[in-house]
């Protein structure tokens, strides 16, 4: 009996000093307080880890990293994301815009060059359709950033409106109980220059 409480408590022991051993391992080479430094450790992590560390585990070095196949990147997609990639903003203008660009540069090609030039012409069109859908597309991103961008800068504007007239409303409430308290005092008989003495 002593003996089977003996070995029932060696394992527990064992597992209590492994347990010790890996908490001591995962604690940083320095304790600190809960100050700027200790704030900025719990925030970001231990500054002495490797920050190229990838999240499959490999090494700043690469080894250990295995190549994404076009399958793997195709299972990734949803149905849902394959069948409303239109619906993305600016997606749906850059593509009517690539399709006619696409249809007319390739129609035009094909009546110039005859029917012995409608490959050639295919390849025009699909080469016309996509720079000018890429490019369609880059552009309205472009101006979608620049319209936050002016939407951010008119909310910090309409703030500063807003803190400038609590200003000057403040100013004029203040300046308008001096002006009362002037013409209570004015009016005050305990002002010596209410009375005459004639």
């Amino acid at each position: 009996m002593a003996g089977d409480t003996l070995e029932s408590s060696t394992p527990n022991a064992e597992q209590h000093n492994s347990s010790q051993e890996t908490s001591q391992q995962n604690k940083p080479k320095h304790e600190f307080p809960k100050s700027q430094v200790g704030k900025l450790w719990d925030a970001f992590g231990n500054p002495e880890e490797s920050a190229n560390v990838l999240a499959t585990g490999a090494g700043p070095s690469g080894r250990g990293l295995k190549d994404t196949t076009v399958t793997e990147a195709m299972k990734s997609m949803s149905l849902k994301d394959v069948t409303s990639f239109y619906k993305a903003p600016c997606a749906r203008d850059s593509l009517l815009l690539g399709i006619g660009a696409g249809f007319g540069i390739g129609g035009i090609r094909g009546v110039l060059g005859g029917l012995r030039s409608l490959w050639i012409a295919s390849n025009w069109a699909v080469g016309a359709f996509a720079l000018t859908s890429l490019a369609a597309y880059e552009f309205c991103q472009r101006r979608r950033v620049q319209e936050l961008d002016g939407m951010k800068q008119a909310v910090e504007l309409m703030k500063e409106l807003k803190i400038k007239k609590q200003r000057e409303k403040e100013e004029k409430a203040a300046e308008i109980a001096r002006l009362a308290e002037e013409e209570k005092k004015k009016k005050s008989w305990t002002n010596p220059s209410n009375y005459k003495f004639w």
